[in-house]
């Protein structure tokens, strides 16, 4: 309720019309305590004259022509005076913040333009590394995904454990590159990004980086020895917040879609990842990720 309050104090603050409106409230009730009050003068008022004396009052102009005769007369008219001094200079510090703020929207809007393409780039990349990492971590975590043993030349003795550690290796070296290729975009366009983009871009690279580690882990642990059990961990909020900001991006940035068209395969909710580090954990006897 407070909060309700003081927006609605500052709404009317900041608004010229209604600080004019404020005014001429003033000027009528000032008019109508000056006309209910004969006794303030030395012959009753008309309503004229009341209204008279409160703009004269309100505005300092002070004419004489009309004084009151008691204290309580006086105060009233020094108090009308006090508030119109108040209310001409919130209304021009009004007229001052409008036109500071249509001026800084208009130095804003020069510099979304300036530096949009920058801002799409770093965007469209962002995007990019989520889909790859998605991708590669639901490709190596998922116990489902076997590689056949016939295929891509494996000697007669290979496993199906080193099968697989190879193929989830090669799913993942590509990660490396576009994820130090986002790091520089971030570097080389830090003073091109907003205040709400940089601060997504590096919250999401912090993001992305411990979730390649762990596909590294999970790699490392297929490719481990017989009988040796991998522990590691999977941080499943930082996945939900790279989900997040890919869906912000997408939404502030639509053209995305189409640059990166077709985006395929679609990134996997950060739900689906949770529910196939949970499966892994239940199948797979040597690997076991701790969700944080």
């Amino acid at each position: 309720m407070s909060v309700f309050i003081l927006n609605f104090i500052k709404k009317i603050l900041h608004s010229p019309l209604y600080i004019l409106f404020l005014y001429l409230f003033l000027i009528l009730i000032f008019s109508l305590v000056y006309w209910c009050n004969p006794s303030f003068w030395e012959a009753p008022l008309s309503f004229i004259q009341s209204l008279y004396f409160s703009i004269v009052t309100i505005t300092t102009l002070g004419y004489g022509d009309i004084t009151p005769k008691t204290d309580s007369a006086m105060l009233f008219t020094a108090l009308e005076a006090l508030a119109g001094i108040l209310i001409i200079g919130l209304f021009l510090n009004a007229i001052a913040h409008n036109l500071s703020t249509k001026e800084k929207e208009k130095l804003q809007a020069n510099e979304d333009i300036k530096w949009k393409p920058a801002r799409l780039l770093v965007a469209r990349h962002t995007c990019r590394v989520h889909q790859m990492v998605f991708s590669a971590f639901r490709y190596i975590i998922d116990v489902n995904n076997q590689t056949d043993l016939n295929s891509h030349g494996f000697p007669p003795n290979t496993t199906q454990r080193q099968a697989n550690a190879w193929a989830k290796e090669h799913a993942i070296k590509p990660l490396d590159f576009h994820y130090d290729e986002l790091k520089k975009m971030l570097e080389y366009n830090n003073v091109a990004l907003d205040s709400e983009l940089q601060p997504k871009v590096v919250h999401f690279i912090v993001a992305a980086g411990e979730l390649i580690n762990t596909c590294k882990f999970v790699v490392h642990a297929y490719k481990g020895q017989e009988g040796a059990g991998f522990g590691g961990s999977f941080n499943f909020p930082e996945a939900k917040v790279m989900a997040s900001i890919y869906n912000e991006l997408l939404e502030v940035y639509p053209e995305i879609v189409e640059l990166e068209k077709p985006i395929h395969p679609q990134p996997e909710p950060a739900e689906n990842i949770h529910a196939l580090v949970e499966e892994s954990n239940e199948k797979c006897y040597f690997l076991d990720l701790r969700v944080v």
